[in-house]
């Protein structure tokens, strides 16, 4: 560990959250009026448009996207009373008078936050606005909330005793939290990841995808008015199930270049279903994951509706190139979720994200793989609290056969592979992963851990190497 606490660190807001929140906020709240004017020619008739603005300004308390949230919801709701106030005296003002005035004074207290808020540590110290803590007594965590994955920004949350100070708009969060931890000697406060995950963002995605064949077969059942009812639906189904099959098969070309390409001079350790992994150095492994086209390339064994071989190359169908990048995505969230919760599970090796490279990433190197020499005596008592660990946090981690064991030079296992799920994806991910991967006999727990899953198939298991000793 590193101790840097005879230097000087600022964290602050990034200038993107001040684009999306304060201004983008202002965006909204001029698009609103825009339709208010339209429809209830505000501000003579103020009820309606009065309305609109609460039931905005609700959401947007719900949703929570910063610890100003509450003042710009009541900027909103004074801004709606000091309407009505002036309506029912008839005050004339010019119809932009308000509207200005609630954007001139969001974009003041959003200015303000961005200004003022700044984590700054030194000298064992903390200061954060008007409050200073000894490094020692308090613990951090990171959140990032669905707005903020997008823009690239999320929030350190400071705790001390049963206080909480919030930053938000913090640039790359998890590994600001990691300096605070390696450098300053903070305490990494207990998350616990919330039990549904990505479910809502997948199932919009998954609408968004499907959303088309839906349209698809309105049309044509509306063309074929002159039919039967029930014929009408037999034939917009058919030719909505041809006219999928038929876009999914369209193929797109891959990458042009090799994701791996600049690293191949590097020491091949071993290469994965889905990854390449080369030796970085004597700490670290570089992980590449395979594109489209590049790498893993047989889907045969699962259901896809591909006519032909499901390969992949340097042309792949629409069908498996949603597969495959899908299953980045969730790699590389399983990836972020090993750096947040490095802290509270053990078995989880250090792991480092590279700007610029989004499906390649460094992990601490491991050199002993899990087999009958290496094995430690303790390996079900390190299973048990791997468990336990993993139910704390809130997370599931499955494809751990032997091979995605290794073990440190202190006789302790670290998982090199395999994704965190949360209580709610997991349900989500077993349903796909038995539906669609025919090379699979099941799931099963690892050593009786009901948290940590291994896929039944070719691949030797603990359990297995356990049973030999």
């Amino acid at each position: 560990m590193n101790n840097h606490s005879d230097m000087t660190e600022t964290f602050s807001p990034s200038l993107r959250w001040l684009i999306t929140n304060p201004f983008f906020l202002c965006i909204e709240i001029i698009f609103i009026y825009f339709i208010i004017n339209l429809e209830f020619s505000y501000p003579d008739d103020l009820f309606f448009g009065n309305l609109i603005l609460l039931v905005f300004a609700s959401i947007y308390f719900l949703l929570n996207f910063s610890p100003i949230t509450s003042i710009q919801t009541s900027l909103i709701i004074i801004t709606v009373l000091i309407q009505t106030v002036f309506s029912l005296n008839d005050i004339e003002t010019s119809y932009f008078f308000f509207p200005s005035l609630l954007i001139v004074s969001q974009m003041f207290f959003g200015f303000r936050y961005f200004i003022r808020s700044k984590i700054i540590v030194n000298d064992g110290l903390l200061f954060f606005k008007s409050n200073s803590f000894s490094c020692r007594d308090i613990s951090v965590e990171s959140r990032i909330k669905t707005i903020g994955r997008i823009f690239g920004f999320g929030e350190l949350i400071i705790h001390h005793n049963d206080e909480e100070f919030i930053l938000a708009g913090v640039e790359k969060p998890i590994e600001k939290r990691r300096i605070l931890i390696d450098n300053f000697r903070l305490k990494p406060h207990p998350q616990k990841a919330n039990w549904s995950g990505t479910i809502v963002l997948f199932l919009v995605c998954s609408l968004i995808l499907i959303s088309p064949i839906f349209f698809i077969w309105i049309f044509f059942y509306s063309y074929l008015s002159e039919l039967s009812l029930l014929s009408r639906i037999l034939c917009s189904t058919v030719i909505t199930l041809l006219l999928t099959i038929l876009i999914l098969n369209i193929r797109l070309p891959r990458v042009n270049k090799d994701p791996a390409s600049d690293i191949m001079g590097l020491e091949l350790v071993n290469t994965g279903m889905w990854t390449q992994i080369f030796q970085w150095n004597e700490l670290l492994v570089v992980k590449q994951l395979f594109r489209c086209g590049w790498g893993h390339n047989n889907y045969n064994g699962h259901k896809a509706p591909i006519i032909g071989k499901k390969m992949c190359g340097k042309w792949n169908p629409i069908a498996l190139v949603i597969m495959h990048n899908l299953m980045l995505i969730y790699q590389m969230i399983g990836v972020h979720r090993r750096k947040i919760y490095e802290h509270h599970i053990d078995a989880i090796p250090r792991t480092y994200t590279i700007p610029g490279r989004k499906f390649r990433y460094l992990q601490e190197y491991v050199s002993k793989p899990l087999n009958l020499e290496n094995m430690p005596e303790d390996i079900n008592v390190q299973f048990i609290l791997l468990n336990k660990q993993l139910e704390r946090s809130g997370l599931f981690i499955d494809d751990i056969h032997a091979g995605n064991v290794r073990i440190n030079s202190d006789g302790k296992i670290r998982l090199v592979d395999g994704e965190l799920y949360t209580d709610g994806e997991v349900l989500i991910k077993n349903f796909l992963v038995n539906g669609i991967d025919d090379r699979l006999d099941g799931m099963e727990k690892v050593l009786g851990c009901e948290r940590i899953i291994r896929w039944v198939d070719h691949r030797v298991s603990v359990d297995d190497l356990l049973k030999q000793r």
